[in-house]
């Protein structure tokens, strides 16, 4: 076996012993969008378009890796303090994507990928009040935040293919920038900012990373590699915003096999890692409300840096068609298998993804 196939190989098992590693992650972001991208540059020039969709159910709390409920949360927060007092934490939160993604292959070893999403974000929450009596409890449905998110440019160098086409072994890195075209600012009826989990967009220039590599084994009826193993990482680095709010840098780390089962069908299964740091604000004071930009830390769970940072493991299986002239038609299902977050978070219970792609 040549140098080249080991290095190949060396990354996989790299990538896949690296679950191991404890640290801290966040669940939402651009880099799933922007991956459906990267998977649409194959070895012809050209253009490749996809739509994806993915919807997030997010019901469960924890605290580090013990699941906690909203009222055992509000609860704790109210047993030592006076009557009158209120606290709120998240019963329910479902955030929806649709991300199209345009990948252009200018020759052999270069290529852009652009990614515009548009987010939904929809919230639950229950809200605790201390009386004489005991905590009164009751859920508020919080007014829907929608609308187009941060897009990025990405620019792609393939350093290492095999062959130029029916291409087996590649490795590519790339470089590159996502801008702030999304919300910031959203507000609740009081006037108070929206959490930043909530906002479609975080107001900040932030720098994008990935190294991505492929690996097919094996030999199909119709001359393919019957097996083929990517595995990538993705890293965001995550500028501060004019309120002084800087969402923690993420890591994503991603093993995905594929089975083709026939000529036309491929079966999927992917094993997804994601971590970041702590969120962290420096004080700055949003001058509409008189608050601390994004907190409101004697009253949420969510409003508060101090419960930021999460590192999630998932295991996804699914599939992809090849349909018709250039169309791929896709999905997955992703299922958490351990979740550990700093303080309290709402974390994932359920996670699909639908897409569909066409070269030109």
């Amino acid at each position: 076996m040549s140098f080249r196939n080991l290095a190949i190989i060396a990354m996989v098992v790299m990538t896949t012993t690296s679950f191991t590693t404890k640290t801290f992650a966040s669940e939402c972001g651009l880099s799933c969008c922007i991956a459906t991208g990267i998977d649409g540059v194959g070895s012809n020039t050209g253009l490749s378009v996809s739509l994806q969709f993915d919807s997030m159910l997010m019901q469960t709390n924890k605290r580090g890796t013990t699941a906690i409920s909203p009222n055992q949360i509000i609860s704790e927060n109210l047993a030592t303090r006076p009557a009158m007092s209120m606290f709120a934490a998240s019963k329910k939160m479902v955030m929806q994507k649709i991300a199209a993604n345009f990948s252009y292959r200018l020759d052999e070893d270069n290529a852009f990928v652009f990614t515009a999403p548009y987010i939904i974000n929809d919230m639950d929450i229950t809200m605790g009040m201390k009386t004489m009596a005991g905590i009164n409890y009751s859920d508020i449905i919080m007014p829907t935040v929608q609308g187009l998110g941060d897009v990025s440019l990405l620019y792609l160098y393939d350093i290492y293919k095999d062959n130029y086409l029916r291409t087996r072994q590649r490795v590519s890195v790339g470089l590159g920038l996502k801008a702030p075209t999304g919300v910031a600012d959203a507000r609740n009826s009081q006037g108070d900012l929206m959490h930043m989990l909530m906002q479609t967009g975080t107001n900040t220039w932030d720098g994008l990373f990935t190294i991505k590599g492929t690996l097919g084994l094996g030999e199909h009826d119709d001359g393919g590699a019957l097996w083929v193993f990517s595995p990538s990482l993705f890293y965001q680095v995550n500028s501060r915003n004019n309120l002084g709010y800087k969402v923690g840098n993420r890591l994503n780390y991603d093993v995905s096999t594929r089975y083709r089962l026939t000529s036309k069908l491929n079966l999927k299964l992917d094993v997804n890692g994601i971590k970041s740091q702590h969120d962290s604000t420096n004080g700055s004071i949003d001058t509409a409300s008189g608050k601390v930009a994004y907190q409101n830390v004697s009253g949420t769970t969510f409003n508060n840096v101090a419960n930021t940072g999460i590192h999630s493991i998932f295991i996804s299986p699914g599939f992809q068609w090849l349909w018709g002239d250039g169309y791929n038609i896709s999905g997955e299902y992703r299922t958490p298998v351990r979740q550990k977050t700093n303080g309290i978070q709402q974390v994932t219970d359920h996670w699909f993804f639908l897409r569909m792609s066409k070269s030109f």
